[in-house]
């Protein structure tokens, strides 16, 4: 996490970076190639939103589908028209299951014709398309290339990818959601480098959503090096309910003519 990075560097006036905060927002800002290589992340503009812990979670309705759906909102590209929202990892793996399960609860329009759309009430949809990329060792082809070969056909205005992502602090599995603009690379918060998902790949803006599942042994050892990756005995859950804000977060920021209610009737 890009927060996280800036927060081991244990440097307050880091050149390159600003960081704001407020209430339970974090937004740090990579402004040059100093900064980049200091927290070793892409330029670009970075939002971490601290929300209730997924373990005890039962309600979504309380108010934070539209705080999400705000946060989700401001990386957006103006006048866009059309989305693809790509869940990235393995969904046989709980803790990596967090993109598959969003897919879930996001509300998939494109094959919904304007006609059909305007007949049956639901005018106010957005032109939505969705994907589960699998894994590599899975599919024998990189998520970066599936998507730039879908982006090629589907011509979407962005691209939001959702994925897992690892922490370096316990007390934010499962309690904290990234936004960025700047594209991902998945596997990279493991060691597992894959190919980078970005403006640059695919040919449109990409947003990466994200919420840390895994920590490192060495972090709770405190200890030198990577260590293995563990996950929380609530992983089910925190991957489950996650997903559903995700989801439900996307749904809210882009079929803006619908109630929440209806559309988690519609997905649900």
């Amino acid at each position: 996490m890009a927060l996280e990075s800036y927060e081991s560097s244990r440097i307050t006036g880091l050149e390159g970076v600003s960081v704001e905060e407020k209430g339970n927002i974090t937004t740090v800002n990579v402004l040059n190639e100093s900064g980049a290589e200091a927290l070793g992340k892409p330029l670009g503009r970075y939002v971490t939103l601290k929300v209730r812990s997924f373990v005890n979670d039962t309600d979504i309705f309380d108010g934070r589908l539209n705080e999400f759906a705000s946060q989700l909102k401001s990386f957006l590209p103006e006048n866009a028209s059309s989305v693809l929202v790509a869940g990235l990892g393995n969904k046989n793996i709980t803790a990596d299951s967090l993109g598959p399960k969003t897919n879930n609860y996001v509300l998939s329009t494109r094959h919904i014709v304007d006609e059909l759309r305007s007949g049956s009430g639901l005018d106010g949809l957005f032109c939505v398309s969705s994907v589960e990329t699998g894994v590599l060792g899975e599919t024998g082809i990189e998520s970066a290339e599936i998507i730039k070969g879908i982006v090629a056909q589907v011509k979407p205005s962005c691209v939001i990818t959702v994925d897992a992502l690892a922490a370096s602090s316990m007390e934010r599995l499962g309690t904290t959601v990234q936004f960025s603009g700047s594209g991902i690379s998945p596997g990279s918060g493991v060691g597992n480098h894959r190919h980078e998902i970005s403006l640059k790949t695919v040919g449109v803006p990409v947003v990466s959503i994200g919420i840390p599942t895994v920590v490192s042994t060495s972090v709770i050892a405190n200890a030198e090096g990577e260590g293995a990756f563990v996950t929380p005995r609530e992983i089910d859950r925190i991957c489950e309910q996650g997903a559903k804000l995700i989801g439900m977060g996307i749904n809210v920021c882009l079929h803006s003519g619908v109630t929440p209610e209806e559309l988690f009737a519609l997905v649900g």
